[in-house]
């Protein structure tokens, strides 16, 4: 929204009173002392100091560019795609690694190698199971978009720079001490209280004036500013257009909305030693997997220490990670950032990130990771606290009007969120070793662990098919009214990488009057089945087996069968489903299985044979309560091998635009009471 010349006056005037009542703060990363008025700024306008201030930074970053690019042309390189991750020769490619200690781990949440996602099985549901009345026109997908703005050459390109630049020595030291300035105020932001951490109905609410005022975060062009308006001089609005000598960057479109401050903070205790809480989240093969529901994509750019193998005490790494929300409306949110892991006493780890893009500064931003993490304390009995701080600063100007709340409140990427999902896979773990202990003799039954490795196979490849990640490129739907149902095109493979088929995925997010838990039974319960799965209608589902994974009920892996009501011993098809609520988020997927080698897998066999395509629910509480109402995400996955990666038939789109809307009908009459209103 813009404003007149005076009511920025009026709100530039205001930040200066408040900055005057906490004192003279020093610009962030320097030692400038406050000045008098006679300072070489005086006689300077304040639109002459914005452009002086901007014309300074873009010589410095024009300088650290051509360092980096001085550096790289050591290396001969080509535009062309040689097999290798960094897109150079792999003798090259090779040589960078050993300069850089690049470790070219990826999990894109695991695994592309055909794992996640199986052949088309005789029992699975398909497009022909279903009929449309009204086909829509032919649908042609012309190219597809990424709500990310920049295209994956880029994005290898700034991987390289960024992977080669932690090699040289000065860029170490930057960002050792940007990890080691970050740990410092981690600590401060997850111990101390009030006045830092203000009480409200969405929990503990970070005072902004409180943390400029403790950790100096204030631009030195603004601190000019102010300095210029209390010698009482009139304020014009400058002229913030890029100088004319900086070229523009070819098909992007320059991003300049401000961006928002997201923080949040949250305690909980877990029979848990802090070590191996610090290793999962330094080892990138554990942190990918366990926080799928978060994290769409992570990989280690560059090992800066030294330790050796098990010691995280020091450890510090340089990573790209890509976040998503339980829903493809929410654009992802992308950084570099530099995770940095403390024995801060002895009975105390801290493990931090913090975004690099001070030192790699990037013109389209549109997120950075402020220092966040957690510092874990051991008890006796091996009880450990965890103190989860998350603090960022985003543009949430693409989220649409159904996700917003939720986004900008912060429980989409919140504390509570990350710790949550900690919980959860800690209580997996826990569930498992109490059904070993009540079998001194004996691990858990082999068909039980298959059932649960396969279960866990099928929520990473769930999450992964919803996010907004790079590698998704959804499509809207182009129905009348389905404005916010979204599409893409899969190919699954099997456990050898063969490709059976395209697979049509179709996503929405939709708003609920009726409380997250009363969600969530009604969908996990297969008595209530019938009354939202369109392809059960007419049958009878049964519960042939279950296995707890929570200590809350509902929370489990269980195995259904429809059978036909004209015959009950006919088996139509099996499903495997996974249910899991907490008080921040539940979830309820399934697939269908195939008969004969599910029934291997239960007798010991490789559960790596089942294919699987997930389908299935996220569920969020729209508000603190949990009685504001739910956003529910409905995600379903069908074989389609009529559709290409260019081309979805019009009957494809017609016929999964009405199972998405029948099912959001079926949902919302089956959860909310008209009396009130669900709750």
């Amino acid at each position: 929204m813009s404003r007149s010349p005076s009511s920025n006056n009026t709100v530039i005037s205001q930040r200066y009173v408040e900055f005057k009542m906490v004192g003279g703060l020093e610009p962030s990363g320097s030692n400038a002392k406050e000045k008098d008025g006679n300072d070489e700024y005086r006689d300077m306008t304040i639109i002459e100091i914005i452009e002086n201030s901007r014309n300074d930074r873009h010589e410095e970053i024009q300088r650290e560019l051509e360092e980096m690019k001085n550096f790289i042309e050591e290396f001969p390189t080509r535009r062309e795609e040689f097999g290798g991750g960094l897109g150079v020769q792999p003798d090259v490619q090779r040589e960078v690694k050993r300069a850089t200690g690049i470790h070219e781990t990826e999990i894109d949440n695991p695994s592309d190698s055909g794992r996640d996602e199986g052949n088309p099985m005789a029992s699975s549901s398909s497009l022909t199971d279903l009929q449309t009345s009204q086909p829509p026109q032919e649908t042609e997908i012309k190219h597809f978009w990424s709500r990310t703005g920049v295209g994956m050459d880029s994005e290898r390109e700034r991987n390289l720079l960024i992977s080669v630049s932690v090699g040289i020595e000065a860029y170490k030291l930057k960002i050792l001490g940007l990890a080691i300035e970050a740990m410092k105020e981690l600590t401060k932001m997850a111990t101390e209280k009030q006045p830092l951490w203000q009480a409200s109905i969405d929990g503990k609410v970070l005072s902004h004036m409180e943390y400029t005022k403790q950790f100096g975060q204030v631009d030195a062009t603004l601190e000019m500013v102010i300095r210029k308006i209390g010698m009482q001089q009139p304020v014009q609005p400058p002229n913030l257009s890029c100088p004319t000598h900086i070229p523009a960057l070819p098909n992007v479109e320059i991003h300049t909305q401000p961006l928002q401050t997201e923080a949040s903070r949250e305690t909980r205790f877990l029979l848990a030693d802090p070590v191996h809480i610090v290793e999962l989240l330094m080892n990138n093969d554990q942190y990918s997997p366990v926080f799928s529901n978060i994290v769409s994509k992570s990989k280690v750019l560059g090992v800066l220490s030294t330790q050796a193998q098990g010691d995280y005490n020091g450890a510090l790494q340089v990573m790209a990670v890509e976040f998503h929300a339980p829903s493809p409306l929410v654009p992802n949110r992308e950084c570099y950032l530099a995770r940095y892991s403390r024995c801060l006493s002895n009975n105390v780890w801290g493990v931090v990130d913090v975004s690099l893009e001070s030192l790699f500064p990037n013109p389209l931003i549109r997120y950075q990771r402020r220092p966040s993490g957690c510092l874990l304390e051991q008890f006796q009995g091996r009880l450990c606290k965890v103190i989860w701080v998350e603090h960022s600063e985003v543009d949430n100007s693409s989220v649409p009007e159904v996700c917003q709340h939720f986004v900008t409140s912060g429980h989409a990427y919140g504390a509570k969120q990350w710790l949550s999902t900690l919980v959860r896979q800690h209580e997996r773990l826990t569930y498992i070793m109490v059904r070993n202990d009540r079998r001194p003799q004996q691990l858990v039954p082999t068909g039980e662990e298959n059932l649960l490795t396969l279960a866990d196979r099928m929520m990473r490849s769930f999450w992964r098919n919803l996010s907004a990640s790079r590698k998704n490129q959804w499509m809207t739907v182009p129905l009348s009214g389905a404005e916010n149902i979204e599409a893409i095109i899969r190919f699954v493979k099997d456990k050898e990488g063969r490709h059976p088929g395209p697979a049509l995925v179709m996503a929405t997010t939709i708003w609920i009057p009726a409380s997250s838990r009363r969600i969530f039974d009604f969908l996990q319960d297969e008595n209530s089945r019938n009354k939202w799965d369109i392809l059960t209608h007419g049958h009878i589902v049964q519960q042939t087996r279950s296995i707890s994974n929570g200590c809350v009920p509902g929370n489990r892996v269980s195995v259904l069968e429809v059978k036909s009501a004209e015959d009950p011993d006919r088996t139509i098809k099996t499903l495997l489903q996974e249910s899991f609520t907490t008080s921040d988020s539940s979830y309820v997927t399934f697939t269908p299985v195939e008969a004969s080698s599910f029934s291997m897998t239960l007798n010991g066999g490789d559960p790596d044979n089942v294919p699987v395509m997930p389908s299935g629910f996220s569920i969020s509480p729209d508000g603190p309560t949990g009685d504001e109402g739910s956003l529910v995400t409905i995600v379903f996955q069908i074989l389609d091998g009529t559709a290409s990666p260019m081309h979805i038939p019009s009957h494809s789109v017609g016929t999964m635009y009405k199972l998405i809307t029948e099912t959001a009908k079926s949902i919302t009459a089956g959860t909310v009471d008209p009396d009130n209103m669900g709750r």
